[in-house]
């Protein structure tokens, strides 16, 4: 591949992700994620941490920090709200089980 066909390439990608249909889908993927996010949360504050695994909540506010760092990068909305919400919820949720 040379250098116009790659330059043509990050062309395109950019004009797609800008086209609504594209943010819909990234909005309802971010919705989705952050309400089942949400709910393992609420459900965990509710009945009780006992049966979180803290290494995996731990991992996720692991991840999802990161993730944000690179959506930030990005300059996405979309990613930024999506791992701002998991960021929240696995620190949240760790916390309940660790206190």
């Amino acid at each position: 591949m040379g250098r116009d066909d790659a330059a043509r390439d990050k062309q395109e990608a950019a004009e797609n992700a800008e086209k609504p249909s594209t943010k819909a889908l990234g909005w309802l993927a971010c919705l989705l994620l952050s309400g089942s996010l949400i709910y393992a949360f609420v459900r965990s504050a509710k009945e009780g941490a006992h049966e979180v695994d803290p290494w995996f909540f731990g991992a996720q506010t692991l991840a999802s920090t990161l993730f944000l760092l690179y959506s930030l990068r990005l300059k996405n909305r979309v990613f930024v709200t999506a791992n701002a919400v998991a960021i929240l919820s696995a620190a949240g949720t760790l916390l309940l089980k660790l206190f």
